[in-house]
């Protein structure tokens, strides 16, 4: 805790504490715990990857291999979220929101990273070949965030934290829009559209109305 950021290998070593060393009948760290909230908000910090990711002055090559061990942190953290109870209800909603806003957030750099590595290393960045795999890779992390569209779905098993999934669908999925202008949105506005229609949440139906604008507002005219 006295580091400013976590590495990759830290979180390792934190997730391992927290899964297999955390005392039966303990719960894991969490936000509404005031001994343990500190050891959550360190672990969802997007700091600790912005400040490697976003470096200038860091390689491409440290940085993509950097982005992909962040990735997967953030799937072991999602994954040791994600239990629920006798009711199939989440244990920890609100901090397995917080991890996927989390690893949304990774998976945008993660990408970009990775398709700038192959435009650099490519022979022809222009050549079809390329162009496919990286429409490709663009059409991957739309399927990942459509996997957080569908806690939408669940949103039952969330309980009263289920109104903060909107907060990562104005955030993290107009970061994404941002990031990749030019990727086929087709699939994520049939999803929201449908989550839309379902949740009888109004902060979640207002995020998603505005995330159809704003796919809306890519379609160029004929």
């Amino acid at each position: 805790m006295d580091k400013r950021y976590w590495t990759p290998e830290d979180y390792g070593n934190v997730i391992f504490q927290i899964e297999y060393h955390t005392p039966e009948g303990e719960e894991f760290p969490r936000i509404s715990n005031a001994e343990t909230a500190a050891i959550f908000r360190k672990l969802v910090d997007a700091e600790n990857y912005k400040v490697v990711l976003e470096d200038p002055e860091l390689g491409l090559t440290f940085k993509t291999e950097s982005s992909e061990k962040f990735f997967m942190q953030y799937k072991s953290m999602s994954n040791l979220y994600r239990v629920m109870d006798r009711q199939d209800k989440y244990v920890y909603p609100e901090e397995l929101i917080e991890v996927d806003k989390f690893g949304l957030g990774v998976q945008v750099r993660y990408f970009a990273l990775g398709n700038e590595r192959i435009k650099k290393e490519s022979d022809s960045p222009d050549a079809r070949a390329t162009k496919e795999v990286l429409n490709s890779n663009e059409q991957t992390i739309i399927k990942n965030f459509n996997v957080y569209l569908e806690h939408i779905e669940d949103e039952a098993r969330f309980g009263s934290s289920a109104s903060l999934l909107a907060d990562g669908i104005t955030t993290h999925f107009f970061e994404l829009i941002d990031s990749f202008p030019d990727a086929n949105y087709a699939a994520m506005a049939t999803k929201a559209a449908a989550m839309k229609e379902k949740t009888q949440n109004n902060e979640l139906k207002t995020a998603l109305e505005s995330l159809l604008a704003k796919i809306e507002s890519l379609q160029k005219p004929a």
